[in-house]
């Protein structure tokens, strides 16, 4: 009987165990199973990338798209690759994978998503020579360092300073223009801007700062987007020897003027560099840190001529061109300068150059003064049917919607009647940007650009010495032989 107990004993513990066993590999095999379906699931249901290719390992198709741009022919590297693979496609462009989608309704996506798919996205080498300007800053600092310069270059801010740069532009005529046969007009007007922002900024309109800072803001343009080889003789090299001359001599500017501020001279000066240091506050609610002051300034001193002097050049281009919107615009101004019996320009004047405004809308759409820019995906998400992985780039163009027929029909044709009235669809016209990082200087620009062609038309007969001059991007807009004008006085 014990023998007999003990085997059955036995068996019966055998048969639990074999049970147990079974039991748990039912689960296992069940959640293995169930495993498999979700992964399945998630592979079958997750969109794809869009289509397109990543060109050359690591270089991708950079030198192929920094080519076209060179000879301002963007365009067909975007419309090749829409053709071949829709509107939103993969590419590879300064050695990071990007997308590109480039309709209104992507445009609005993106600017609408700032901050919370996108982020700004600057070359590392552009970044370094930018500092610790604005135009670096993403999130809450950005929102709050964009709001204390909207304060300055608000309509209400820039409203009374119409008749100043009215009487900057009467006097740069006189001494730029006045007596000439022919002129370099994209290099002269270049200098009619710098002398412009030295005055609202600095209050400097002449002298060894004013010299010494043009030579060194040049060479800050030139060089900033250009290939990051730190090296005597190179243009980023040149632009990195500029930039730190440009916050030398702000450093001096700087400490003059609070000299002056201590010796209560602050009234004379009524410029950027004031509101700087005595108005504006930083995210935290301190007086802004001299180091941003000086990158904000240099960064502005850059944007401001770079952009405008390429609208306004391109302006003086398509004008010529096309003599029957010129005459529009001759008769507006003409109509504007009846009432003013030699006062200067004021804000309501501006108001009523509405043609004028098109015209400057319509070289911009043709010609953009900043023609793509990158954002930074900081989540993954899909759009148009297609996953956008994390850390990629989203490339956008201004010429995709710009130079749509669809969206602008026989795009290439010069017609400032385009933006009349309730003008082009939303996030068509992309010319200032959009969203939170929309150019803050527009109303800037615009009043600038205003007032020049205004005293350009009521002053001047102009042609071209080459009507096909060939414009690179190098990044922005330039005249290969820096438009070359025969003037006539009037």
């Amino acid at each position: 009987m014990g023998e007999l107990s003990y085997y059955s004993d036995n068996n019966l513990f055998g048969s639990i165990v074999a049970s147990n066993m079974g039991l748990t590999s039912l689960i296992i095999t069940t959640i293995i199973v169930m495993l498999c379906g979700w992964f399945f699931l998630q592979r079958k249901t997750k969109a794809p990338l869009p289509p397109g290719r990543l060109g050359l390992p690591f270089i991708g198709e950079t030198l192929e798209f920094m080519t076209a741009q060179k000879n301002n022919n963007s365009l067909a590297f975007f419309n090749s690759r829409v053709a071949k693979y829709g509107e939103i496609f993969k590419t590879n462009i300064l050695f990071a994978p990007s997308i590109s989608f480039g309709t209104p309704e992507a445009n609005k996506f993106l600017f609408a998503n700032e901050n919370k798919l996108f982020q700004l996205c600057l070359p590392s080498s552009a970044a370094k020579l930018l500092g610790e300007s604005f135009i670096c800053q993403v999130g809450e600092e950005h929102k709050i360092s964009r709001h204390t310069f909207m304060a300055f270059f608000g309509a209400s801010s820039l409203h009374n300073f119409v008749p100043r740069f009215d009487n900057a532009t009467k006097a740069h005529f006189q001494q730029f223009w006045e007596g000439r046969d022919e002129i370099k007009a994209m290099e002269t007007i270049q200098h009619f801007l710098f002398s412009l922002v030295m005055d609202l900024f600095l209050s400097i309109t002449e002298g060894p700062e004013f010299h010494s800072m043009q030579h060194d803001v040049e060479d800050y343009i030139n060089g900033t987007f250009q290939l990051p080889i730190d090296f005597p003789g190179f243009a980023y090299h040149k632009a990195k020897l500029g930039r730190d001359n440009i916050k030398r001599t702000l450093d001096t500017i700087i400490s003059r003027r609070r000299k002056d501020t201590k010796e209560r001279k602050v009234e004379m000066y009524h410029d950027l560099l004031s509101f700087l240091l005595n108005t504006a506050r930083d995210e935290e609610g301190n007086p802004i840190k001299d180091e941003k002051i000086k990158d904000n300034i240099a960064m502005l001193l850059f944007s401001s001529i770079e952009t405008t002097s390429s609208t306004l050049s391109m302006a003086l281009k398509y004008l010529f061109l096309n003599s029957h919107c010129l005459q529009e615009v001759v008769k507006e101004q003409m109509e504007i300068s009846k009432t003013k019996d030699g006062a200067p320009l004021n804000w309501e004047d501006t108001r009523k150059m509405k043609y004028t405004w098109c015209v400057l809308q319509e070289s911009l759409r043709i010609q953009p003064a900043l023609e793509q820019a990158f954002r930074i995906s900081i989540k993954e998400f899909e759009y148009g049917g297609f996953t956008i992985p994390k850390g990629w780039k989203v490339f956008w163009s201004a010429n995709r919607t710009h130079m749509s027929p669809q969206i602008f029909p026989n795009p290439t044709k010069f017609d400032p009647s385009r933006f009349e009235g309730s003008g082009p669809q939303p996030f068509s016209f992309i010319g200032f940007g959009g969203g939170p990082r929309m150019c803050p200087g527009n109303e800037f620009a615009r009043i600038t650009m205003l007032i020049f062609l205004h005293r350009m038309v009521l002053n001047y007969e102009w042609c071209m010495v080459d009507p096909n001059e060939k414009i690179y991007v190098m990044p922005g807009p330039t005249f290969q032989k820096g438009l070359q004008l025969k003037l006539h006085k009037k």
